[in-house]
Parts: C-alpha cells; sequence; structure tokens
C-alpha cells in the first residue's frame, strides 16, 4: 500500500463505503521515542508564549482507500494563513492539485478556527469555497472537513503544527477515510524567496484580481475581463453539487473558449469539439453574489459566434442550454438553488 502526501490526499469518493475507513494501515510518519520527542520538541510550557500569526506550509496525509486518485507531481503543499489573537485561530488553507495523465485537476480554499492553548491547537474546518474537480472520471469527489488537536513542537528552529484528524465530506458528510495533519511555519527569511512559487500567489481572482468581474445594481454581471455580458439565463437547480458539461454542439470548427465559474477560470484557452468536457463545482451559499458560469470567446471559429452546449446536471435533473460569445460579449448562466 502506498501513502499520498499533501492536500491532494484529502479527499472521499461518495461511492466509498464507510468499511474502508477501518482498514488498518500504517501513516508513514517518522517515528520517535519519547526520549527523542523530549530532545527535539519544546519544553513542557514553553510554548505558551508561542505567536501563529503568519505563512505556514502543509502536508495532509490519508490512509489509502479504494479508488484513491493518482496525482501529477505529488510535491505540492497546502499553503495556510494563520490569524490569531489570544487563543482564537482563524485561519485560510488553499489547495491545488492536478490529477495524473492529464485527467485535470482539483481546486478549493478552506477557512478554518481553532483554540490555541499554548501548546496545542485545536483545529477545526468551517467552510470550503470556490470548490473545482475537472476530473475526466471520478466524478462527484469531495474535500473532507477536518477536526484534528495539533501539537506545537521546534525542531532545528522551526516551528510545527502536528496530530491526527477525523472528517466528513463537505458535501455529503459520508466519513473520511482518517489521517494526520503537519505544519510548518515558513520562516521571515524564507518568504522572498518563496513569494513567486508558493506563498503569495493571488488565489482568491475576485474583482481586485486577474479575473475582473463588475456587477450591476441587480448584481448581474456586467463585465467580464472589460468585455460586455449579456442578460444571460437564470436557471433553479436542486443541489449545490454541478456537474456541467460543455461542447460543441454543431460543427467542429476551431472554437477556443475559457469558462468562468464564480470568478474562476475553470477551463482555460480550451480547444472545444464534439466530445464533451465535464466539470464538478459546487454552490458558494454565501450569498453575496449570484453562483453563474461564464463563456469566453478567444476566436469565432471557422462559423461566427463561438457557440457551445452546456449540460447542467444536479443529481435530480439535467439541464441543457446553448450559450454564444464574440469577441466583444460573454454570455453567462445564473444558479439559484430550488
Amino acid at each position: 500500500m502506498r501513502l499520498l502526501k499533501s492536500c491532494f490526499t484529502a479527499l472521499v469518493l461518495l461511492c466509498v463505503p464507510p468499511l474502508f475507513a477501518i482498514a488498518q494501515v500504517q501513516i508513514n510518519f517518522p517515528t520517535k521515542d519519547a526520549g527523542e520527542l523530549e530532545d527535539i520538541r519544546t519544553k513542557p510550557g514553553s510554548a505558551r508564549d508561542v505567536d501563529l500569526n503568519g505563512l505556514w506550509e502543509g502536508e495532509i496525509t490519508q490512509l489509502t482507500w479504494q479508488g484513491q486518485p493518482e496525482f501529477s507531481g505529488a510535491v505540492g503543499k497546502l499553503h495556510v494563513e494563520i490569524s490569531q489573537k489570544g487563543s482564537k485561530v482563524e485561519g485560510l488553507l488553499v489547495c491545488r492539485a492536478k490529477f495524473a495523465d492529464n485527467k485535470g485537476y482539483l481546486s478549493y480554499e478552506k477557512t478554518f478556527k481553532g483554540h490555541w492553548d499554548g501548546v496545542s491547537l485545536r483545529y477545526e474546518d468551517v467552510a470550503v469555497d470556490h470548490y473545482i474537480n475537472t476530473h475526466r472520471e471520478m466524478r462527484h469527489m469531495e474535500t473532507c472537513m477536518k477536526k484534528a488537536n495539533l501539537e506545537f513542537f521546534q525542531t532545528n528552529n522551526r516551528d510545527h503544527l502536528e496530530g491526527e484528524w477525523s472528517g466528513f465530506g463537505h458535501v455529503s458528510d459520508v466519513y473520511c477515510v482518517p489521517g494526520k495533519i503537519h505544519l510548518k511555519r515558513i520562516r521571515e527569511d524564507e518568504i522572498v524567496s518563496e513569494v513567486a512559487n508558493t506563498v503569495n500567489v493571488n488565489f482568491e481572482q475576485t474583482g481586485q484580481g486577474p479575473v475582473q468581474v463588475k456587477w450591476d445594481n441587480k448584481k448581474r454581471i456586467k463585465k467580464l475581463s472589460n468585455r460586455k455580458v449579456k442578460d444571460g439565463k437564470v436557471i433553479k437547480v436542486d443541489s449545490t453539487y454541478l456537474s456541467i458539461t460543455v461542447y460543441d454542439h454543431k460543427r467542429n470548427d476551431g472554437d477556443i473558449i475559457s469558462l468562468n465559474y464564480n470568478g474562476h477560470w475553470i477551463l482555460e484557452q480550451f480547444r472545444i469539439n464534439n466530445e464533451e468536457h465535464k466539470v464538478d463545482v459546487v454552490l458558494d451559499a454565501s450569498g453575496k453574489v449570484p453562483n453563474y458560469l461564464a463563456l469566453y470567446a478567444h476566436n469565432l471559429g471557422d462559423y461566427p459566434p463561438n457557440t457551445v452546449a452546456i449540460i447542467v446536471d444536479d443529481g435530480v435533473k439535467r439541464q441543457r442550454f446553448i450559450l454564444n460569445s464574440d469577441m466583444n460579449t460573454c454570455d453567462v448562466i445564473y444558479f439559484v438553488r430550488e
């Protein structure tokens, strides 16, 4: 059996029954006896003045389970920002992962809360935002909402938080196969070299970020990346979890498109054809702005305008729509939960 390290393993498939959770598999963390831990970790009580504020890198491991996905170059890490005021802790965790064999990618942002007693952090996930799964075959894959007691310790002048986690699927509440969380603080002298690669990345693509979205007073998109947006369609769905299928419903004429979901590009400069391409998304329940899917055209193909078919499957019904965009305007669908 093998263990995938990094944020990529924090998943559960809806089809996996709870019995897989009882498999007895050892997590491949280095083991230390009590004496070794006493030598390398902070002495009891000496962590009470520790300030957890700042940037951390994370690894999450999980016991192997049937159907566990493969990832491409699983060397990436979680990017974690912790904010501490007294004993109260809040934070943001960001995960970006590519599946193996060019099967798509997984992306989400997770907020968490915790209680810090100077020795350990009682960690609990609060909400998942911008969850996107574009795997071509593994539909309805979830991340896990975790709880853990993370013990603080230091090695080689480096701060660590580590502990075992348990949890449930973020949509289905299905029991997750458990594992461990390990967070390592990024030192100030490392931040400059890390900025371009892992830390200070603009993961939150909002109106102020790379994707410029302008809204009108009716909470409809007025412009997307400086292109006008049509009035679009409002559709009702029966679930917060949607599978979106896109394909060229007429001629395979070389249309190149991008799809923007709630400020994130879930397809970028994708050459559309008659083959169906599927993406899973989860509706944002915050209610700040409507959930939407916008079509952005990069060319007009051989037969203008740039036209695609969209199938929205909410698990209860499948709805089919045609979107048309050109080099000046974007078409859009808004989702409303029934």
